[in-house]
C-alpha cells in the first residue's frame, strides 16, 4: 500500500510544480524603466515570463504626480500593439482611447475629450484619425475631416496643444496658431488658399508681443512693429513696396 502512494505521489508532484511553473509564467510582472527627476516611476513596462526571457504585454507611462498618463498593451511574441490603448491628462480626465490590433500604426476608432470630459471638438465631423504619433506612442498630430476641410491639431506629450489650422482642398485657410508648452500663443497668422495674408503676430513666451505686422499675398507689407521683453516698442520696419 505504501508503495501504491508513493508512486502516486512521485506522479502527483511533477504536475504540481509544471503547474505552478505555468501560473509563474503567466503573471504579470512589473519593471520600471525609466523615473521622474523626483524618483517617481514615469515608464513602466508589465511583461509575462521570467526576466531573462520577458514578454511585454504592457505599457504604462506616469506624471510626476503619479498620476497614470496613458496604458498600452501588446500581444505574442515579437509583441504587437493589441486590445484599446488610453490617454489621460494629469488630472486623471481620459483624454483619448484607440484600439490597436498591430496592423495600423496610428490606431483606429479614435475618441478624443476635453479635461472636463467633454468631447474635445464640438463641431460636427465626418471623421478622426492620427497621422503622428510622439517619442512614447502618444497622439502629436490629429485630423479632424468634414467635407474638404481638415482641421489639423498637433498636440505636447502631456496633451496640451501644440498648433491648430485649418486646411481645405490640403491648403491653410483662416487662422494658424502654434503655442509654447506654457499654454500661451507663440505665433498667430492668417492664411488664404495657402498664403500668408493679414495680421501676424509672434510672441515671448511670457505671452507679450516679440512682433507683428501684416501679409499680403505672401509678402510683408506696411509698418512691423518689434518689442523688447517688458512690452516696450523697440523700434519699427517699413515693408511698403517700393516702385
Amino acid at each position: 500500500m505504501k508503495f501504491i502512494i508513493t508512486n502516486r505521489l512521485s506522479l502527483i508532484i511533477p504536475i504540481l510544480l509544471a503547474g505552478m511553473l505555468l501560473t509563474s509564467c503567466r503573471n504579470t510582472h512589473e519593471k520600471v524603466v525609466q523615473r521622474h527627476p523626483n524618483g517617481s516611476p514615469m515608464l513602466v513596462y508589465l511583461y509575462t515570463g521570467s526576466e531573462n526571457d520577458p514578454t511585454r504585454v504592457g505599457e504604462r507611462m506616469y506624471y510626476d504626480n503619479g498620476q497614470l498618463q496613458l496604458e498600452k498593451h501588446f500581444s505574442g511574441k515579437p509583441e504587437k500593439p493589441s486590445g484599446t490603448w488610453n490617454y489621460y491628462f494629469d488630472n486623471g480626465q481620459l483624454f483619448a482611447s484607440a484600439d490597436f490590433d498591430g496592423k495600423s500604426p496610428f490606431g483606429r476608432g479614435w475618441v478624443f475629450y476635453n479635461r472636463n470630459g467633454g468631447n474635445y471638438y464640438s463641431s460636427p465631423f465626418d471623421s478622426v484619425y492620427v497621422t503622428d504619433m510622439g517619442m512614447f506612442g502618444t497622439p502629436s498630430t490629429v485630423v479632424f475631416c468634414a467635407g474638404n476641410n481638415q482641421d489639423v491639431i498637433q498636440f505636447y506629450s502631456n496633451y496640451t496643444v501644440r498648433s491648430t489650422e485649418r486646411l481645405t482642398d490640403g491648403r491653410r485657410n483662416g487662422r494658424v496658431i502654434f503655442y509654447y508648452p506654457n499654454g500661451n500663443p507663440q505665433t498667430e497668422a492668417n492664411f488664404t488658399n495657402g498664403v500668408e495674408e493679414g495680421d501676424y503676430t509672434v510672441y515671448y513666451e511670457s505671452g507679450i508681443p516679440y512682433y507683428r505686422g501684416t501679409y499680403t499675398n505672401g509678402q510683408r507689407t506696411g509698418i512691423w512693429e518689434f518689442y523688447d521683453r517688458e512690452g516696450n516698442l523697440a523700434e519699427t520696419k517699413d515693408f511698403t513696396p517700393r516702385h
